[in-house]
């Protein structure tokens, strides 16, 4: 079976630590060649990676061999690094959120489509085997008509936060938690219920010097008329749980415990423990598989310029107190 030629950009964070497994269980990638901006990583690495790290990331964009990049970087240079790297004819996969604002999804959206090359985005929870259950549920008019859609996703990351490091800064993370961890959470809504039409959020500042927001709770109308409400923060413990009320029962999953509790008519609880997967796996091997066949991924420019229109309007209602319309 032909394999899929690609580079990996970016180690720090879980660029090694999750997606070096992820690209080897994937079986349909081969890793020619990485690099990293920052020498200490690539000296700390060139030794246990069984493939030579570029000499600059121009040197790896340049390598006729490459296929295809995985981008594991800073949200603020997903869009210059996106943009070069299809203008070199390389497939990409880029994390989540595809940019921080909608001018920079759109130069990368644009700079695919004139390279004729796949442009995937990294939201991998909807890929939740519970979330796919929730949404065969739905479909399949288990909970009725659904009504509203809640979620939290939370952790204590901005504990860890110093100047210099990325995340301190507006500009380079606005929104702060919802930028790093809602934007999950906005795309599983709209793979559950569709394009949203209206948001309305706040945000706070409570424990952390850092120039980002630390709490942020988001209010949405969808076009279907369903009601969403996603809260976030970067100071609590870890939870990750997303509940959809329907007029005949409801879904609970908890990505923590990965249990998907069903709700029926009567309120009864029925419990189904879910199979845990490497959801970085999954989408690793849809990108191959998108470069290899030509297919269309499931989370594609679109998609991730869709989750980017409600972070960006979110932090638009919180500025100025005004609901934003999408």
């Amino acid at each position: 079976m032909r394999k899929a030629k690609i580079a990996l950009v970016g180690l720090g964070s879980w660029g090694s630590t999750q997606s070096l497994p992820a690209i080897a269980e994937a079986e349909n990638l081969e890793l020619v060649t990485w690099f990293d901006a920052n020498p200490d990583i690539i000296e700390q690495y060139k030794s246990t990676i069984p493939v030579p790290p570029a000499r600059s990331l121009e040197e790896l964009l340049d390598n006729p061999v490459v296929e295809g990049v995985i981008l594991i970087v800073p949200n603020h240079v997903h869009a210059p690094i996106a943009v070069q790297a299809a203008g070199r004819g390389k497939h990409v996969w880029v994390e989540k959120p595809i940019a921080n604002t909608l001018t920079e999804a759109d130069q990368m959206i644009r700079a695919a489509e004139e390279a004729g090359v796949v442009l995937q985005v990294g939201h991998s929870l909807r890929r939740a085997p519970g979330m796919r259950m929730i949404k065969k549920g739905i479909d399949e008019g288990k909970i009725g008509e659904v009504a509203l859609i809640e979620a939290h996703q939370s952790h204590r990351g901005g504990w860890t936060l110093a100047p210099g490091v990325w995340r301190w800064y507006s500009e380079k993370c606005p929104g702060g938690p919802l930028n790093l961890l809602g934007i999950h959470q906005i795309d599983i809504f709209h793979y559950l219920a569709g394009p949203v039409d209206e948001v309305m959020a706040m945000t706070a500042k409570k424990f952390l010097q850092c120039e980002t927001e630390e709490i942020t709770e988001v209010i949405m109308r969808f076009k279907s008329g369903v009601l969403g409400q996603i809260g976030d923060t970067y100071v609590t413990p870890p939870k990750t749980l997303t509940a959809v009320y329907g007029t005949e029962g409801w879904f609970e999953f908890d990505f923590w415990q990965y249990k998907l509790t069903y709700y029926d008519i009567e309120g009864k609880p029925h419990v189904t423990q879910v199979q845990r997967v490497n959801l970085i796996a999954d989408e690793f091997r849809e990108f191959g598989e998108c470069i290899l066949t030509g297919k269309r991924p499931e989370t594609g420019g679109p998609e991730g310029r869709a989750a980017v229109a409600v972070l960006e309007a979110a932090l638009e209602s919180a500025r100025t107190g005004r609901s934003v319309k999408i």
